[in-house]
């Protein structure tokens, strides 16, 4: 495996969605995504069509590419089948090019079998790897802002407000906790999406309304846009941009006609096999954010001998 040397700002780490013929030598079940577990409310047990899951996999890595976008292939972790959600295993920051990985907590033992593996990859790749915080935190809970001047955390889901100080220390930058309430919209990327331009996507029924003051308030967001909670839950907001165009991974005529009025390309791709283990276009990417200062925080502490 090479060590990871690319500094664009348009790299994302990928899973596999099955293990590798050569690399596992169990071959059983367990070695392909499927939803074998519900821990949250989209899941449904047995429901993926494997095919189609390939299919949609295949053609979101080539949408991406056409893109503009850089991928790191992750190896999947056997058993683990939400380790395609690459997003959610660790916060992925580069600066000055030193490639760092902070891992998250899962609140979920579902979630949490998958981290060590890829502890052992990132540190393969060349990222230093970071402890976990203490604090619950997973990576669909984190949104940066333009120019990595700061970070959007939502919490009272899957992650704490807790775990914004640490995540501060990490980044050298400011973290803002906003509240999540609805437990359809658990992570904060299926509830907001933040352009490059500061603009924000949100669906408001996801948020308390402080959290809603605390979003407008922000330093780094320029304007607020609603979308309609039906378009957020059937994962409308979970978007990813790949310069100027933006992938979709669901129909979302609202979503879709904001960013085009924005002067962004909204390229929908069919993530449907994904919505059934509660997710899509975003979660199964993890972006390496780039810092927008030199960083004056003190990190030894948090080094990991998780790996």
């Amino acid at each position: 495996m090479l060590a990871v040397t690319s500094q664009s700002s348009l790299t994302f780490a990928i899973s596999e969605i099955r293990c590798e013929r050569n690399q596992c030598t169990l071959q059983s079940v367990d070695c392909s995504y499927q939803v074998a577990w519900s821990i949250n409310p989209h899941m449904r047990i047995g429901a993926v069509n494997w095919r189609h899951a390939r299919a949609q996999h295949q053609a979101y890595r080539r949408a991406l590419l056409e893109a503009g976008a850089e991928l790191i292939s992750l190896p999947f972790v056997h058993g683990a089948y939400d380790s395609v959600f690459a997003k959610d295993n660790a916060l992925l920051h580069s600066q000055r090019g030193r490639m760092r990985a902070l891992l998250a907590s899962p609140v979920h033992g579902e979630r949490q079998q998958e981290q060590r593996a890829r502890a052992r990859v990132l540190d393969t790749l060349g990222f230093e790897v970071f402890s976990p915080p203490s604090a619950h935190f997973e990576g669909g809970d984190l949104a940066m802002l333009p120019q990595a001047s700061g970070a959007l955390l939502g919490y009272g889901q899957r992650s704490s407000a807790r775990a914004a100080m640490m995540l501060e220390v990490f980044l050298d930058a400011p973290v803002t906790p906003l509240e999540l309430r609805d437990p359809h919209l658990y992570h904060l990327d299926t509830a907001l999406h933040v352009l490059s331009d500061g603009t924000v996507l949100v669906c408001e029924e996801a948020f308390t309304p402080e959290a809603l003051r605390t979003l407008a308030r922000t330093e780094g967001v320029n304007r607020v846009l609603r979308v309609p909670y039906e378009e957020a839950l059937v994962f409308g907001l979970n978007l990813v941009e790949v310069g100027n165009t933006v992938l979709v991974g669901a129909r979302a005529p609202r979503v879709m006609s904001l960013l085009r009025a924005l002067g962004r390309r909204p390229v929908e791709v069919r993530l449907d096999q994904f919505h059934l283990a509660g997710g899509s276009a975003a979660c199964l990417v993890s972006r390496i954010h780039h810092a927008g200062r030199v960083a004056t925080s003190d990190t030894t502490a948090m080094r990991s001998t998780f790996a």
